[in-house]
């Protein structure tokens, strides 16, 4: 396969930055979620709550970045359909870390348990005066909503971070181009 000739800009410190710690931020909290609720350790969720907030806090700039600069140019010609796969699974994992924290922060919210950021609360608890080991939810009906959608979506954005690194595997060990490479903040000599 002859390579075709690299002209893509190398990517900012800022990008690569924002795409590494969003996609281990996430991972870890996709984790950490599962854990705390198949083991049942909810001194957990003091941790969850707080790390959603900073995953939510280098998301929103990371889509204002993405949303701002655009995609990077692709390293070289893709087919139509890699395009097109590629602008899904971009749209995809953008749209689901965004909306995997809000949902988790409104569900808290909205569920009376309230929102801290290491022990500092955004949002406050609403306990039943009658039991104060309890809350009352604000909203049931919306607390449902967004505890399902909290539940889910981790599910489909790590489906798209599947087939992202399949794709970023694929393109550095069968098509031999340096968008892996570039994330990492390096580039590969030609082969």
């Amino acid at each position: 396969m002859k390579m075709i000739e690299d002209h893509s800009p190398p990517l900012s410190l800022l990008t690569r930055f924002l795409h590494w710690s969003v996609a281990l931020l996430m991972i870890g909290l996709t984790l950490l979620g599962y854990l705390m609720v198949k083991l049942e350790i909810w001194a957990l969720y003091p941790l969850h709550k707080s790390l959603g907030v900073v995953a939510l806090l280098l998301v929103v700039p990371r889509a204002i970045v993405r949303l701002g600069e655009g995609w990077p140019t692709p390293v070289r010609q893709y087919s139509r359909y890699e395009a097109l796969a590629a602008k899904i699974i971009h749209w995809g994992l953008l749209i689901s870390t965004l909306l995997i924290p809000i949902s988790g922060i409104c569900y808290s919210g909205v569920a009376g348990r309230g929102v801290a950021l290491f022990g500092w609360f955004i949002i406050p608890m609403n306990p039943d005066s009658n039991d104060p080991e309890n809350v009352i939810p604000y909203s049931e009906s919306l607390s449902d909503i967004t505890h399902s959608a909290h539940v889910y979506l981790p599910y489909i954005m790590l489906a798209f971070v599947l087939i992202h690194i399949v794709g970023a595997v694929k393109h550095h060990l069968l098509d031999k181009d340096k968008t892996l490479m570039r994330m990492l903040g390096r580039t590969s000599p030609e082969r």
